[in-house]
């Protein structure tokens, strides 16, 4: 695998939950600066963040070992590494995650998708009221927290995603009920959905912990796309 397909997974992992830092360590009486990668989910996503630790194993070509956190409610793990620290210090130029500065080096942008949507994605439905009094999911479409993101790096995004999937996310703006902050999230339309849920589906579905975060998406597609396929006789 070519050092930028590496590099390229690695800023995929950033984009979520991913974090890069630093990590100093003691090495023959002198402190040496390292970059670190630290991944944590909860326990209830044991699966998915087993598959990270897996692809972070081969790109380094060590073995990641897993360990609980916070208290027992989360599982994470860390890797370090000296060409971290020069990813720490691009990706962080004010000490916050850049989007903007990662997304140009993403060499497989349905991979990052599908990373960004697990971590801070989620899918909103639409309900319609049958007359004994049932719900039904006639609608679903994908929206991604930006959180502590700039307005202009959330726009360089958006043309990000029209460049490399052809699908064009709106900006709205959303406050935090708990802590009253305003930040912008990326509003994608059903049919953008749909086009991105295609070629994201078969890496999300692998992870059992991920199949009810992405039900409704998973229905719509399977009424609208999947339905109108012909059957081969």
């Amino acid at each position: 695998m070519l050092n930028k397909d590496k590099r390229s997974l690695i800023l995929s992992l950033i984009l979520g939950d991913g974090c890069l830092h630093y990590h100093k360590t003691n090495y023959k009486n002198k402190t040496v600066l390292y970059g670190g990668l630290t991944i944590d989910h909860g326990v209830q996503q044991s699966d998915y963040i087993t598959w990270k630790a897996q692809i972070v194993s081969k790109l380094f070509d060590r073995e990641v070992k897993l360990r609980t956190g916070h208290n027992g409610k989360s599982i994470q793990f860390s890797v370090c590494s000296k060409k971290l620290r020069a990813w720490r210090r691009f990706c962080y130029p004010s000490g916050k995650k850049d989007i903007a500065k990662i997304l140009p080096f993403i060499r497989h942008p349905e991979f990052a998708v599908a990373i960004w949507l697990m971590d801070d994605g989620y899918v909103e439905p639409s309900f319609s009221k049958l007359k004994n009094g049932d719900k039904k999911n006639y609608g679903a479409r994908f929206r991604i927290f930006t959180n502590s993101q700039t307005l202009l790096s959330v726009e360089y995004t958006v043309d990000w995603f029209k460049k490399q999937l052809g699908v064009e996310p709106k900006i709205k703006h959303h406050t935090d009920s708990r802590t009253k902050v305003t930040y912008p999230i990326l509003k994608f339309t059903q049919e953008d959905s749909l086009k991105i849920w295609e070629k994201i589906r078969e890496v999300v579905l692998a992870h059992k912990s991920m199949q009810y975060k992405f039900r409704y998406i998973e229905d719509i597609y399977k009424i609208k796309v999947l339905q109108r396929v012909p059957s081969k006789s």
